[in-house]
């Protein structure tokens, strides 16, 4: 029996723990690192959380071997996303997916994404010039919606892409809150209720990509999407993937892959935007760069501040592992079913490793190289996004559109706070903004 500390202070309850979360993790979890120190346990809807965002906890915990953690709310991200969402397999099913996944994401394929980015950036751009505004959070929205399905289902008719987008949007819209934090809120409520309606929007979905895969079955043709990559692709021992797991894994894309990229972008161009000479510094790079997908992915101050966006605004707040059995954690014992989270948002703000934390200053990355244990906007570990360059690489593609070719300016000058839209934090305001041809 471990002779370690059973578990660190932390609030009481469980309900207000929770909704606290929910409305504001930064503040939160500041308040509470003050209060009891790093790391603190709480009890929340979601079972027994420890969380930290110290450096050398989070070391320990990405070398902890994956066989030791489950899945997080396993159950509710079978229930929405499917079980055969990477999301919700674990131990050697997880290890297999990532294996077949990976390439999708990663090498020579990217260069091949990146003319698409910069494609439907400008044509989502073109139809606000004759009013001369925009909304932000919408336009990027969009893009990222169109460069996800047409990546995956490049090799669709246009209506059928169309329909996608629809349903796709019309399922995230239906995500509640609440949905993610308990599997009690997956209840039927005599056709209302936040459950009924994603269910709703969710069978839409399914059906239109069911028949999206079954076509692409029946004639397989050469596309190279990744709906067509997963179609060819076997498991290591020549199994093929089943319709439903293949449709479960579009969806996980589909839901992880446009929102998250969405919301950094407009939160990269509001920054830029109240920071005149970061903006001039950044076209002067651009404007030395060219078109090439290749530079512009490698334009040093593009990416560094592309890396103080998400360093800020996180795509989530917290990474989360389950235990499958007890751990020893620094000065704590941890029993099998309780949680680690590795408080993202508490690391990037740590003045020791950020001077000026609340300061959008992408020279820091210039400056120096950061630890995977202190810089994580993509979580870490053997469950680090697999779409992390995918994001990158997008965000780089449609600033670099955006910013060499158009002139923007903010219409509001009121600050943007970071507010709770599922899993995910977003802005509070859909950042509208001037723009004309440069």
């Amino acid at each position: 029996m471990s002779q370690l500390a059973k578990l660190p202070p932390g609030p009481s309850g469980r309900l207000w723990p929770t909704l606290q979360l929910m409305r504001d993790p930064k503040g939160t979890f500041e308040r509470w690192r003050a209060k009891y120190g790093d790391p603190f346990f709480l009890h929340a809807l979601n079972g027994p959380i420890l969380l930290t965002g110290r450096e050398d906890l989070i070391r320990e915990i990405y070398s902890v071997p994956p066989e030791h953690f489950g899945v997080f709310a396993e159950p509710v991200i079978r229930g929405i996303l499917g079980s055969g969402s990477i999301f919700a397999m674990a131990d050697s099913n997880h290890k297999r997916e990532r294996r077949l996944l990976m390439p999708m994401f990663h090498g020579e394929r990217m260069r091949s994404y990146g003319h698409t980015m910069q494609r439907v950036a400008r044509n989502a751009l073109e139809p606000h010039l004759k009013s001369g505004q925009v909304e932000i959070l919408p336009l990027m929205t969009k893009i990222s919606f169109q460069v996800i399905v047409e990546n995956i289902f490049g090799g669709s008719s246009p209506a059928q892409v169309e329909a996608l987008i629809d349903a796709s949007v019309q399922m995230v819209r239906s995500m509640h809150p609440i949905l993610f934090f308990t599997t009690k809120s997956h209840r039927k409520f005599f056709g209302f209720g936040p459950w009924e309606k994603m269910l709703k929007a969710r069978a839409k979905l399914f059906q239109l990509i069911d028949d999206i895969i079954d076509a692409q079955r029946k004639s397989p043709g050469t596309h190279d999407d990744i709906l067509a990559l997963l179609c060819r692709s076997t498991y290591d021992d020549g199994t093929p993937i089943s319709t439903e797991h293949i449709r479960d894994e579009l969806i996980t894309f589909l839901f992880a892959g446009h929102e998250t990229t969405a919301l950094s972008l407009t939160w990269a161009m509001y920054f830029l935007h109240r920071s005149p000479n970061i903006l001039e510094e950044l076209k002067s790079e651009l404007r030395n760069t060219g078109e090439d997908p290749h530079e512009l992915a490698t334009a040093p101050f593009l990416k560094a501040c592309i890396q103080e966006t998400l360093r800020l605004n996180p795509i989530v707040t917290e990474t989360l592992r389950t235990l499958a059995q007890p751990l020893d954690l620094g000065e704590f014992h941890l029993p099998a079913g309780h949680t680690l989270a590795l408080a993202t948002i508490l690391a990037h703000y740590n003045p020791d490793n950020y001077p000026e934390p609340t300061k959008f200053d992408p020279d820091r990355f210039l400056q120096r190289s950061y630890s995977p244990f202190v810089y994580m906007p993509f979580g870490g570990g053997h469950r680090r996004c697999l779409g992390a360059a995918f994001a990158t690489y997008e965000m780089a593609m449609v600033l670099g559109v955006f910013l060499s070719e158009f002139h923007f300016k903010l219409l509001d000058s009121r600050e943007v706070r970071s507010v709770r839209r599922n899993v995910t934090m977003g802005p509070s305001s859909p950042v509208p903004m001037s723009v004309c041809r440069v």
